[in-house]
């Protein structure tokens, strides 16, 4: 006989229908009105040079909330299948780039080293600042190749985002906007550095340097 915990047999049915409703009503929904503007941005060569700006951030802001809207959508699936567990840092990133496709670039992925020893805080650090640089070349670059890198060492972390996009100037008002700045500050907070290298029409790479001392390792 097969026991069933009702109450988590409720809050599994709950989170799927949540997931359904969002999928289908906002998902949806965004993603219509960003096939509009893609097809309004193919004719607006008469548009002066500030409302195509403008058009561009619009398209910008429902890509990241789009994106967005799918990661919700999917950690709320994986809540219905599977017990509350943490996640390996590759299978964290692995669902995130799944949740974004098929509206982005392939990403070639590596994740070395073994993250089970890190404080969850750490770790969660490290796949936000990863997931941020990942966002800003989905939104932004117009890339055609993007790797994504961790190595995990015995004394530190280090991740790098590069891709072969547009580029940007990285001390520019809007690359500010773009969260790069939230990068910076996290990295810092943990004692570590993110280093930004761009250069319009010249593709961008960011990379991410974290000390892992004593204090923010978990020994098994």
């Amino acid at each position: 006989m097969t026991y069933i915990d009702t109450d988590t047999a409720s809050y599994a049915a709950a989170c799927d229908l949540l997931a359904r409703e969002v999928h289908d009503r906002i998902g949806t929904g965004l993603a219509l009105a960003l096939r509009r503007l893609e097809l309004l941005e193919a004719t607006a060569g008469q548009l002066a040079p500030v409302e195509r700006d403008r058009l561009e951030q619009a398209k910008d802001a429902l890509l990241d909330t789009l994106g967005i809207t799918r990661e919700v959508t999917t950690a709320l699936r994986h809540r219905t299948t599977t017990a509350p567990a943490t996640l390996s840092l590759q299978q964290a990133l692995r669902g995130f780039l799944a949740s974004m496709q098929p509206l982005t670039p392939h990403v070639r992925l590596q994740v070395d080293g073994d993250d089970s020893r890190l404080a969850p805080h750490l770790a969660d650090e490290v796949f936000i600042v990863v997931r941020e640089a990942l966002r800003n070349v989905f939104a932004h670059a117009a890339a055609r190749n993007v790797s994504a890198h961790i190595a995990i060492g015995t004394h530190d972390i280090h991740a790098s985002v590069s891709d072969d996009g547009t580029g940007f100037d990285p001390d520019a008002s809007r690359a500010s906007a773009n969260g790069l700045h939230s990068m910076r500050e996290r990295a810092r907070a943990l004692g570590g550095v993110t280093t930004i290298t761009s250069a319009p029409g010249r593709g961008a790479r960011i990379t991410l340097w974290i000390p892992t001392e004593e204090s923010s390792v978990r020994h098994g």
